[in-house]
């Protein structure tokens, strides 16, 4: 039986990925200080990547190599890919109430893929995790590395337009 392949899709957003990835919803806080798992005062990146989801794979790194102002610091940026589990809609049968509503259909969870990077801030003089990229239907994580790093490298994604990699060095790594 010949395999069955399914074209990768880009998802339509990369926040709501991001918040499932990172389990928004499971964090606790401290205190007032304590709230952004985002950012780190670290000299190094390594701070946040440790704190990436288990299923973490580094994909690329980027240099840019054109300072956007006098004096600008610059530091590799570095991309990552783990999977997050979303419900599809389904189309509501029957709806009573807020609480009293019938689906059609099977409910189920389908796993995708999001691609998010750490960088270096040179405004706030801070290292920041943030959502770059989702898409459905890749087999791995490699798979979905290399199509959504395609697909942002040529066509652009939330995080940067397309012309930002024309200015320094992308390192996929394999």
């Amino acid at each position: 039986m010949a395999k069955e392949t399914t074209q990768i899709t880009r998802y339509y957003d990369a926040v709501l990925p991001y918040g499932s990835a990172f389990k928004f919803s499971e964090r606790k806080y401290e205190s007032d200080t304590d709230k952004d798992h985002d950012v780190s005062y670290s000299k190094e990146h390594f701070e946040l990547e440790s704190s990436n989801p288990a299923d973490t794979v580094k994909v690329a790194t980027f240099l840019r190599n054109k300072q956007y102002k006098p004096n600008e610091i610059l530091k590799k940026d570095h991309y990552y890919v783990c999977e997050f589990t979303w419900q599809p809609y389904r189309k509501i049968k029957e709806y009573k109430n807020s609480e009293d509503i019938t689906y059609e259909g099977t409910e189920i969870t389908e796993t995708s893929h999001l691609l998010f990077w750490i960088y270096w801030d040179d405004d706030f003089s801070c290292w920041q995790r943030a959502p770059a990229f989702a898409c459905r239907n890749a087999y791995s994580h490699t798979e979905a590395g290399d199509w959504m790093m395609k697909e942002i490298t040529s066509k652009g994604s939330e995080a940067h337009d397309s012309d930002y990699f024309k200015n320094g060095t992308l390192e996929v790594i394999k």
